[in-house]
């Protein structure tokens, strides 16, 4: 033991500064001083060392250890580890490795479970619900889940298409739609403009006219006065007309005494006619007529592709299959949407009327609407309902229901509400189910159901006064009864027009309405036929 000579008590053992430097050194890797000294001489570090050493060098006594030979040497972390240590570290390791193991077990069991997942909701999305009348199909069982799917799909489509179309509304765009359209080569090439007008009078008009290639006119006029009755254009039921010799164009709504035209892109149409009406239920008596009216609006479009309400075209898909087909369909969306264009516009119908003598001031709540395109095959279309109700407060509905399973829309409802201040709210929902109205062939004479808006309720009750037939097509494909009608919406009354389509199936023009065709028309439709029927007839070398 090595003492201090200058301490007084004799008792006490303290390390002198000589012993701390030989201590340092020997941590450092040197030797004591001497090494003839017997190990019993060797400083043995205990407590008071300890303190020395923790002063001088902050070491850890845990850390040293004094050799017999003299030497002071540290000690290495990881030699103090006991077993049970060692065998705790490897538990924590071994449990490690399991989470790690469990995680990817679930990580790789999630996504088969997943993919699992995925699969029964494609075999269930393809489940075809249960059709009424072999035709309409009701709400499924996973009606809801593939309402949700069909609706994000819809908006997400809108929005990748029209959000950036800011020409839509430019003048040079709405100038560009709103005239004639010129007819494609195309055999189904089309052009369409209608106007419908009603008062509280109950005083109506409704007029069309479809332009196809070679100068074919498919027209029509209704004009119902309540203290004469309904009057139509003489060739009724049949609409179609003849403008050209058939070897050129017409690229206007002109002809057989008609003449529609704009006077001002989407702000004014001028309307005459210079003809013959009959009464509708006499085709022998005809008077002359003179027509000229004006269309007027200050009211923004209505743009089906764009603007009609997302929800019931959701509703009427997750009522169908989604089948091979119906994806593929999905695929040529945007090319059919292009291929159609329809837009509606509601104003006011002004002008006179000259009947057989018989002058007729009218003021009419109305509206247009102007189709083109070249997918307008009324073969493919099965039924549709279209309802225009003009009220006396200025409020007018356009509500309809078009049945065409060809495209998956075996039931799509479309439409509107415009006020009184010309804005158009898109029908979110509607009752007006097609195989509860005239299935079996005949409009009813009476008709109750409710239209919902996203901010309205309407309550629509309807009752005919009239009605009439006509057909469609140069083989009569589509059979029309147009119903003059008063109606009542959440207690106010109003007038309109109804219009309802069936396929005409098993009817077909009678031969002594085809004897009037013209001859190059006839043999049009003699080379069409032989192309249906597969068979071979060089001479001819019309397209249609």
């Amino acid at each position: 033991q090595v003492t201090n000579k200058h301490s007084k008590s004799k008792n006490k053992l303290v390390v002198s500064s000589t012993a701390v430097a030989c201590l340092h050194r020997q941590l450092c890797g040197g030797t004591l001083a001497s090494t003839r000294r017997s190990p019993a001489s060797v400083v043995r570090i205990r407590s008071i060392e300890t303190v020395a050493l923790r002063k001088a060098h902050k070491v850890n006594t845990a850390n040293i250890e004094i050799q017999g030979d003299g030497r002071v040497r540290t000690i290495d972390a990881y030699t103090q580890i006991t077993k049970r240590e060692i065998a705790l570290r490897n538990t924590q390791i071994a449990l490690a490795r399991s989470v790690v193991m469990y995680l990817v077990a679930g990580i790789f069991g999630g996504i088969a479970a997943l993919l699992l997942f995925a699969a029964l909701i494609i075999v269930v999305l393809r489940l075809k619900s249960q059709l009424i009348f072999d035709i309409y199909p009701a709400k499924g069982l996973f009606y809801q889940l593939k309402y949700v799917i069909a609706l994000v799909l819809v908006r997400r489509l809108r929005h990748r298409v029209y959000h950036t179309k800011d020409e839509l509304n430019s003048p040079e765009f709405l100038a560009q739609i709103d005239r004639p359209q010129s007819l494609s080569d195309n055999p189904q090439s089309y052009d369409v403009v209608s106007f419908m007008g009603a008062n509280e009078r109950g005083e109506k008009l409704f007029l069309t006219l479809e332009r196809r290639r070679r100068g074919v006119l498919k027209a029509c006029i209704y004009l119902y006065l309540p203290e004469l009755g309904l009057y139509c254009t003489p060739k009724l039921p049949d609409m179609l007309h003849f403008t050209t010799d058939g070897t050129r164009e017409n690229d206007e709504f002109k002809g057989c005494g008609f003449h529609v035209y704009p006077e001002s892109s989407m702000r004014e149409w001028r309307i005459r006619y210079e003809g013959e009406l009959r009464p509708e239920s006499d085709t022998g008596k005809c008077l002359s007529v003179h027509m000229n009216l004006q269309f007027t609006t200050q009211a923004p479009f209505f743009y089906h592709n764009r603007d009609l309400s997302s929800a019931v075209i959701a509703d009427s898909v997750a009522r169908e299959a989604w089948n091979d087909a119906f994806y593929n369909l999905l695929k040529h969306v945007p090319e059919m949407v292009e291929k159609r264009t329809h837009y509606e516009q509601s104003g006011r119908l002004t002008g006179e009327v000259q009947l057989a003598g018989r002058s007729f001031e009218l003021q009419l709540s109305g509206f247009r609407d102007h189709s083109f395109g070249t997918e307008r095959c009324l073969s493919n279309i099965n039924r549709y309902v279209y309802v225009a109700l003009f009220l006396s407060d200025g409020t007018s509905l356009m509500i309809g229901n078009l049945s065409q399973p060809s495209f998956f829309l075996s039931s799509l409802k479309v439409g509107y509400v415009c006020t009184q201040t010309g804005v158009y709210e898109p029908i979110t929902s509607c009752n007006f189910e097609l195989y509860s109205y005239g299935e079996k062939g005949t409009p009813p004479r009476h008709k109750n159901f409710i239209v919902k808006t996203a901010k309205s309720k309407y309550f629509v009750q309807i009752e005919e006064q009239q009605s009439s037939v006509r057909y469609v097509g140069a083989n009569w494909a589509a059979k029309i009864y147009n119903q003059f009608v008063t109606c009542t919406v959440n207690g106010i009354k109003g007038q309109g027009i109804t219009e309802y389509l069936y396929r005409n199936k098993d009817g077909q023009r009678p031969e002594a309405v085809n004897a009037t065709d013209p001859e190059w028309f006839r043999r049009v439709k003699s080379f069409e036929r032989s192309l249906s029927k597969c068979e071979e007839d060089e001479s001819e070398v019309f397209f249609f």
